[in-house]
C-alpha cells in the first residue's frame, strides 16, 4: 500500500519499519509511561560528544518545560506523562554490530535490544525505547519514526546533537496509535458530495502542526483522555455550549455525532498554555468506522488555510457562525450558531429533526458520556511513513485513565 503523496507535507518525516517489538501494556491506572533513551554506535559511526548528548536528551525528554514530558503532560490534563525507566532514563552509547550504511532500522532495534539485555535493562522495565543514533553515514531518508501503537521511536541525530522536538512529539504520537492527520475539502459543508483529500491539517502535530498545536479532541478521544463530562455524544437533535479543548473550567468540550458509520466530532480551539497559539475556532473532523485514530479535518472552504502563513489569521479553517455541515443522505446538520474564543453554541440535528433554540447542557435522551462507547482501542499495528512506504509493525495497546482538569 503507497501513502498519499501529501504525507510530504508533514514536517516531521518518517520512514517505514519492517517490525518493531510491542510496548508492555500499562494498566488504565498507571499515567506515567516509563521511557528509556538509548545512545546507538555503530562499527563505523559514533556519537562524537556523548556526555553533552545525554545532557541535551535529558532535557528534550524529560525536562520540566519544552520537552516531551511537558508537552504531554499539558495536552493530556495530568492523564498521562512520562519517566525515565533506569537511572536517568539515558543510558549509553551501546556499541551494536552493524555498520551505520543503509539505515537498518529493524537490525537496529534487535541489536540494542539485545545489547541493552545484556547490560541489564530488561525489555520490560520500560514501555517506550527511544534509539538515537548518527546520522551522517546511516543516510535514512527520514526525519524521525515510530510505530504506531507500538513503544518503538528511531531518532537520528546531526553531529550538531540536536532533536527536532516537533519529531520527537509527532513519533510519540504514532506509539499512541495515531494515524498521520489529513485535510478534507468539502465544498461549501456538503458531506455528501465527495469530499476531497487536500493536504494535512495543521491541527495536531501528527498533521503539521508542530508541537505549538495540541491534539484534537479525536486524538484525545482515542485514549481516552477526555473525561465523560467533557464529552457529550449525541443521541437525539439538541443545541449545546461547547468550551475551548485547552481552557480551564469545566463544561462540554467536544460533541460526538453518528454520522452512518462514521463519526462527526466537533471542537472549539483556543490559546491555552503553551499550546494553539495558531489554532482558533470550531473545527469538525470526520472518524472512519468509529476510529478515532484516524479522524480528518473537515474543510468547508475551497483554500482557506492558516498554515499557509501570510496575513491570514489563526481561524482562518475555522467554522464561523452560520458555517453549516450537512449530509442529506444521513440527514444529519451541524450548525455552528455562535463562536468565540472561550464559548461556542453548536446546533446538531438528526434524522431531521431540527434542533431547539436554546443550549441544552443536560445529555440528549439516548445519548452516552462514556468514553468507553466513545473512545477506540490503540492497538493498530500499522506504521506510517511520510516520505517512503507504509508496512506493518507490531505494536502494544494503550488503555489510559481519563485526563483531569481543574
Amino acid at each position: 500500500m503507497k501513502p498519499s503523496p501529501r504525507l510530504c507535507l508533514i514536517p516531521a518525516a518518517v520512514a517505514a519499519v519492517l517490525t518493531a517489538a510491542a510496548a508492555p501494556a500499562t494498566a488504565a491506572d498507571e499515567p506515567e509511561r516509563r521511557v528509556q533513551v538509548a545512545m546507538v554506535n555503530f562499527t563505523d559511526s559514533r556519537i562524537p560528544d556523548a556526555g553533552k548528548l545525554e545532557t541535551a536528551l535529558k532535557d528534550n525528554y524529560f525536562g520540566a518545560s519544552g520537552s516531551l514530558t511537558s508537552y504531554y503532560n499539558e495536552v493530556t490534563g495530568g492523564a498521562t506523562t512520562f519517566k525515565a525507566a533506569e537511572g536517568d532514563g539515558v543510558t549509553g552509547p551501546v556499541d551494536i554490530d552493524l555498520a551505520a550504511t543503509g539505515c537498518d532500522t529493524g537490525k537496529i532495534n534487535e541489536l540494542t535490544r539485545k545489547a541493552l539485555a545484556a547490560q541489564g535493562v530488561a525489555e520490560d522495565s520500560y514501555d517506550h525505547l527511544s534509539l538515537v543514533f548518527p546520522s551522517e553515514k546511516a543516510g535514512c531518508d527520514w526525519l524521525a519514526l515510530g510505530t504506531v501503537g507500538g513503544g518503538t521511536t528511531w531518532m537520528p541525530i546531526g553531529a550538531d546533537g540536536k532533536m527536532s522536538m516537533t519529531a520527537l512529539v509527532h513519533e510519540f504520537g504514532h506509539n499512541f496509535g495515531y494515524s498521520h492527520h489529513m485535510r478534507l475539502r468539502c465544498p461549501e459543508g456538503d458531506l455528501g458530495a465527495g469530499c476531497k483529500e487536500d493536504g494535512t491539517s495543521h491541527k495536531t502535530p501528527m498533521g503539521g502542526g508542530g508541537w505549538e498545536a495540541g491534539l484534537t479532541s479525536p486524538e484525545l478521544l482515542h485514549n481516552k483522555w477526555l473525561s465523560g463530562g467533557e464529552v457529550a455524544k449525541v443521541g437525539k437533535s439538541g443545541t449545546y455550549t461547547l468550551r475551548s479543548l485547552y481552557g480551564s473550567g469545566s463544561g462540554v468540550r467536544a460533541l460526538d455525532i453518528p454520522l452512518g458509520d462514521d463519526r462527526l466530532v466537533v471542537e472549539l480551539r483556543h490559546e491555552s498554555g503553551t499550546v494553539d497559539g495558531e489554532i482558533q475556532g470550531v473545527h469538525a473532523y470526520r472518524v472512519p468506522g468509529g476510529d478515532y485514530a484516524k479522524s480528518a479535518l473537515l474543510d468547508p472552504t475551497s483554500d482557506a488555510d492558516e498554515s499557509t502563513g501570510g496575513d491570514a489569521p489563526a481561524d482562518a479553517d475555522a467554522l464561523k457562525a452560520g458555517t453549516t455541515l450537512t449530509d442529506k443522505t444521513r440527514k444529519v446538520k451541524v450548525e455552528v450558531v455562535k463562536a468565540g474564543a472561550e464559548s461556542a453554541t453548536v446546533a446538531v440535528s438528526l434524522n431531521g429533526v431540527a434542533s431547539p433554540a436554546a443550549p441544552n447542557d443536560a445529555r440528549p435522551e439516548g445519548g452516552s458520556t462514556k468514553l468507553a462507547e466513545t473512545g477506540g482501542n490503540a492497538d493498530t499495528t500499522l506504521a506510517y511513513s511520510i516520505g517512503g512506504a507504509l508496512l506493518l509493525a507490531s505494536g502494544g495497546a494503550f488503555l489510559l485513565k481519563s485526563r483531569r482538569r481543574s
